[in-house]
């Protein structure tokens, strides 16, 4: 195996123009497989990440988007298409008067202002005299009102109060569910102002339970935003092609509606006022490309999918910001 000079055992880049200028290889590291190569000087962690947005993004925005109810608005204004709503809960005797017939066959309940995903209830479908989760297991009456009890106070947002935002189920587009195991697959799209950066796709699997999350092992996909293709993929620490579950072909696939999808992503810093944003999108089956959520503190995991550091876009934001 070649390697590059001084460094035993890492492998050389291919002769393909992959390789970077000689005066950058003190701060690239070479991505296997992938003929990449990261910038290590571009790499941050969470409080450079945390430092760059408090110059880029303004607080009332980031107080916003924290308001999933508020942002929808602003968005839908802003000709953003979102998920619909079906009730903002916010009153604690509702809760305790819920009934059977208070909430539809298929719903997912949201805390309005909750943070890394906890607190998401999910009905399928009705069986009976109660709902089915995802995962199969019955879900009663008396489960939703105590899940609903803990959303308003907070339980989930780090709050004294909060409210819950119910939302019908959403069914992924066929060519690109398939792509997933079960649960609903998403995009997120990091913008500076109106310009998509960079992308990745989260593709839920067994191991993270039908979930879009990488901390509970979902592929993460980077897609090169030219084309909307699969260009690498990972879950953890570990480069996949295919799907670990469906055997399906990862790298090499197409994201539908692509072209929607960074439309959709380029409109939420001027609805929002962020100047670095992270746009969640799904593309449901009925409605096409909806965004789900809006970050302004976009997670650090898109740096090992995409092998590319967030620094200089941060930078750009402040930039934007001034």
């Amino acid at each position: 195996m070649r390697t590059r000079q001084g460094e035993p055992g890492r492998p050389a880049a291919a002769s393909t123009g992959t390789e970077p200028p000689s005066d950058e290889r003190r701060t690239t590291s070479y991505v296997g497989g992938q003929g990449w190569w990261r910038r290590y000087d571009d790499v941050v962690g969470m409080n450079a990440r945390n430092a760059h947005i408090a110059r880029a993004n303004p607080p009332e925005a980031i107080r916003l988007v924290t308001d999933k109810a508020a942002t929808k608005d602003v968005l839908t204004a802003h000709d953003v298409p979102v998920a619909p709503t079906i009730a903002v809960i916010r009153d604690g005797r509702w809760a305790r008067r819920l009934g059977l017939d208070d909430l539809p066959d298929q719903w997912v309940m949201k805390p309005n202002q909750g943070l890394g995903g906890n607190g998401i209830l999910i009905a399928v479908r009705r069986e009976g005299d109660c709902w089915v989760k995802p995962s199969g297991r019955a879900l009663e009456v008396l489960d939703v009102k105590d899940h609903l009890r803990f959303v308003l106070d907070g339980e989930f947002s780090g709050r004294s109060r909060d409210a819950a935002l119910l939302e019908p189920l959403l069914v992924s587009d066929p060519d690109f569910g398939r792509l997933a195991h079960q649960g609903l697959p998403d995009v997120r799209v990091i913008c500076t102002g109106d310009q998509p950066r960079l992308a990745m796709a989260r593709l839920p699997t067994s191991e993270s339970d039908g979930r879009a999350n990488l901390h509970q092992r979902a592929i993460g996909a980077a897609v090169d935003l030219a084309t909307g293709e699969v260009v690498a993929a990972r879950v953890g620490r570990r480069q996949v092609t295919h799907h670990p579950d469906t055997g399906e072909e990862v790298v090499g696939a197409a994201i539908p509606y692509w072209s929607e999808i960074l439309r959709a992503a380029s409109r939420c810093s001027a609805a929002t006022g962020l100047q670095y944003v992270g746009a969640d999108i799904v593309i449901d089956a009925d409605r096409g490309p909806l965004v789900l959520e809006v970050n302004a503190r976009p997670g650090l995991q898109i740096q090992n999918v995409s092998a590319s550091g967030i620094r200089s876009l941060l930078d750009r934001a402040i930039e934007r910001s001034a």
